[in-house]
């Protein structure tokens, strides 16, 4: 079994890690070389049989699972009970292998070793409940921001599509929305102006999403909205639009002009929504227009 030490952030002697992981180490093969010698010198070298290669093993696996452990990068408590239970472990058939050698009586051996098997299952188990949490946790979380938009916190393109996939053989209504004249606020203002209008937009926009109303920032200054309840969509894109411009972004007038288009089962209706902004937009901004009308709701 390889022990050469590689991972140099884990294994540096200099560090507590480094010192324990070695010291494991070590510890192991005095302990399992103790046992062979002991075994020769008391003339017991004719117990050397499968019993004690299976132990070997065992110690072997458990040594190598130890110290792999220590490639893990967290803090957490609960790995360092599931170092000990392994250590326990470890030396739960250190033990075996030693009454098997009848370096120790059969029965003495057997008794420490389940004084040491219980307590180890029980800490193992534990700490494998805690990782499990540990890593549905962690995994929740970068889930949660592959999905995010950073600077504005709404959904990203990356959610969106797969709320635009849920979509398929539904009936609803797609929106896109584009902040007017964002390319000016950038260069009049700054960069961090503009930064500030998407955050404060989006923070808007987030306060109006629910259950029927998905919104996420699509990419730019773009926001895309898709509306489950088609029978109120007209209502919600109008509040939704009335909500960003009512607002005051550091004396910056915000307005947005949406494409909005109603799909039905079979049908996809983002490039059509997409075609009723660019209609908007060639008709002065500051509008919603359908993809289906040319006219200001």
């Amino acid at each position: 079994m390889n022990f050469k030490i590689s991972n140099k952030l884990v294994y540096e002697a200099e560090t507590p890690k480094g010192l324990l992981c070695r010291s494991i180490i070590i510890y192991v093969f005095i302990m399992t070389g103790s046992v062979l010698a002991l075994s020769l010198i008391f003339r017991n070298a004719d117990r050397l049989n499968f019993y004690f290669f299976i132990n070997s093993c065992t110690v072997s696996i458990l040594t190598w699972i130890i110290r792999k452990s220590f490639n893990i990068k967290s803090e957490e408590k609960h790995l360092a009970v599931f170092r000990i239970g392994l250590f326990f472990l470890l030396n739960s058939s250190l033990v075996s292998m030693a009454g098997g050698l009848a370096l120790l009586e059969r029965d003495v051996a057997s008794l420490v070793a389940a004084v040491l098997y219980i307590p180890a299952i029980l800490m193992i188990i534990y700490s494998f409940n805690r990782f499990i949490k540990y890593v549905n946790h962690n995994y929740q979380s970068v889930v949660s921001l592959s999905m995010t938009d950073e600077l504005t916190g709404l959904p990203n393109r990356r959610h969106l599509n797969s709320k635009l996939r849920e979509m398929e053989g539904r009936v609803g209504t797609i929106c896109i929305a584009d902040i007017d004249h964002f390319k000016k606020i950038n260069d009049t203002y700054g960069h961090e102006m503009g930064d500030k209008v998407l955050r404060n937009t989006g923070a808007i926009l987030s306060r109006l999403a629910n259950e029927g109303v998905f919104i996420s920032r699509s990419g730019g200054e773009e926001f895309a909205i898709i509306i489950f309840d088609s029978l109120n969509a007209g209502e919600t894109v109008r509040k939704i639009k009335t909500s960003v411009s009512e607002v005051c972004n550091s004396k910056i007038k915000v307005t947005l002009s949406v494409g909005v288009a109603t799909k039905q089962a079979a049908e996809s209706a983002d490039s059509a929504a997409d075609e009723a902004l660019y209609r908007a937009k060639r008709a002065g901004r500051n509008r919603i227009v359908h993809a289906s009308k040319y006219s200001k709701l």
